[in-house]
């Protein structure tokens, strides 16, 4: 999972064991994980990838997608709310 860390990044955090069934270990992590991911809108994917995967900082974010500094905040919380969501709803 992914928390805010005050200093205008976004840093990983440890993602709980949901493995629900597909084995154990970092390979069920990382499908838990991109499964989650794609059950999120396009623009919440979109400010993760520039946040997270690209590891911008908020500025970088904001030059790179064309959007005021605030307006990546404000979307990078609502993506890693939506995310947490995600992962805490359990698969069929």
């Amino acid at each position: 999972m992914f928390a805010w860390d005050g200093r205008c990044e976004v840093r990983p955090v440890a993602l709980r064991e949901k493995t629900n069934g597909l084995g154990s270990g970092v390979v069920a992590e990382r499908a838990v994980m991109v499964r989650a991911l794609r059950a999120l809108p396009a623009a919440h994917r979109e400010i993760l990838d520039e946040t997270l995967f690209r590891r911008r900082s908020v500025n970088e974010a904001a030059a790179a997608l064309g959007v005021p500094v605030e307006t990546v905040k404000v979307r990078v919380y609502h993506a890693l709310r939506a995310l947490r969501i995600a992962l805490d709803t359990p698969r069929p």
